[in-house]
């Protein structure tokens, strides 16, 4: 899906015309980022506000500062401001709604990290992050309209497409932002394959931004700048925080940090899915955010099947496995898991070359093979040394 220039005009013309602005936004995160970092460190070690090993699911060797999530969420806040996004005509409404959601994300996170939420004040939380979103207008809107779906003879206005759509609006935000915030279990993980999601979002984002300017008969998705725009901001803002979260971390994200990225990242989402009928972006989209996805996917799955609870923290994740049943290291765990999510993030971009439903296809033969190499591999049963372990440490969590 590449639009006909215009005459005299080349691809790199092309880029400079869509990214200046991002750059922008880019670099301004990136060195807010750097700068904040070592800031909110000290303000971390200043105040005691560390992250301390244990023997079931921390294995750190020291206390470490967490904070780091201020660093990426004033980062991000500060490219949206320096570009005017909050301000601009065109999304007045949608960037205000969608810097409230992230403030709030963060300051739920925040207090987390801080105070140990319950999980069910944190799910309410989270919904509420997902609804400010709807005040601004971004909410979840492709269902499908194809005649072998029942949704096709329903109108726009139904209130079953409505609650529907309400329903995996909801789904989404609050999916994503607890996906990041489990994968952020060893140095660098979290924050470097949110990188590369975020560009995936950004190269998708483009494509349809250049394929509305350049393309009359085009479908003008009306959120794609300021997707591209998001996650400029986001990529500096990370890239900036992650050199000092390198092996061994000199400070961790912190809940402040993976639930914002997991928000900013859901809402993107959300925002592929603004246009009635088409869902191909969003299944594009979901698939570049799939190490999330698979990863917590795993973690439940192989809890399910063990008789654990959902909801309690163990060694069940991907990252895991890969250090404790097949011997890597921390750094090359993490390099492995940013390797499977340059390679979903490559399948996710599919949808712009061939049909959607191809590529929904594609996509579930590699769910498919995911599933059965964890489940060769082993990475579904649980060891007596892990269950001991989860079972101390459900154990001390119940007795705080």
């Amino acid at each position: 899906m590449f639009p006909t220039l215009s005459q005299g005009m080349t691809w790199v013309d092309a880029l400079r015309q869509l990214w200046e602005p991002g750059i922008w936004v880019f670099v301004c995160a990136l060195v807010v980022s750097l700068l904040a970092t070592p800031l909110f460190r000290w303000v971390a070690y200043r105040m005691g506000i560390y992250d301390r090993p244990d023997d079931a699911v921390k294995i750190h060797r020291r206390p470490v500062p967490y904070l780091g999530g201020c660093a990426v969420w004033l980062a991000w806040t500060s490219g949206l401001v320096m570009n005017h996004l909050l301000f601009h005509p065109s999304y007045a409404s949608a960037g205000i709604a969608l810097a409230a959601g992230g403030a709030l994300a963060f300051g739920l996170g925040l207090v987390d990290d801080l105070v140990d939420l319950n999980p069910r004040v944190k799910l309410v939380g989270q919904a509420l992050v997902a609804a400010v979103l709807l005040l601004g207008g971004i909410r979840w809107s492709c269902y499908p309209v194809a005649s072998c779906w029942s949704f096709s003879a329903l109108p726009v206005d139904s209130w079953v497409v409505l609650l529907s759509c309400l329903a995996v609006h909801f789904v989404v935000v609050i999916g994503a932002t607890n996906a990041t915030n489990l994968l952020d279990g060893m140095d660098g993980l979290c924050a470097g394959v949110t990188v590369i999601i975020s560009l995936g979002f950004l190269l998708l984002a483009t494509s349809l931004t250049a394929w509305a300017r350049w393309d009359p008969t085009a479908v003008d998705y009306a959120f794609s700048p300021m997707i591209m725009l998001v996650t400029f901001a986001l990529a500096g803002a990370l890239l900036g925080f992650l050199p000092y979260n390198f092996n061994p971390a000199r400070i961790f994200l912190g809940d402040a940090g993976s639930v914002f990225i997991g928000y900013v990242l859901g809402a993107s989402m959300v925002m592929f899915a603004g246009q009635p009928g088409v869902i191909k972006w969003f299944v594009g989209a979901l698939f570049i955010f799939g190490v999330p996805i698979f990863d917590t996917g795993l973690a439940i799955v192989r809890r399910l099947v063990n008789r654990r609870p959902i909801m309690m923290p163990d060694r069940s994740h991907l990252y895991n496995q890969l250090v404790d049943r097949l011997g890597f290291t921390v750094r090359q765990a993490v390099a492995i898991m940013y390797g499977l999510s340059i390679i979903l993030g490559a399948a996710g971009l599919l949808v712009l070359f061939i049909p959607g439903r191809h590529a929904v296809v594609i996509y579930g033969v590699m769910a498919v093979a995911f599933l059965v190499t964890v489940w060769r591999l082993g990475f579904l049963r649980m060891t007596a040394e892990e269950l001991a372990a989860a079972d101390r440490y459900r154990a001390r969590k119940l007795g705080n």
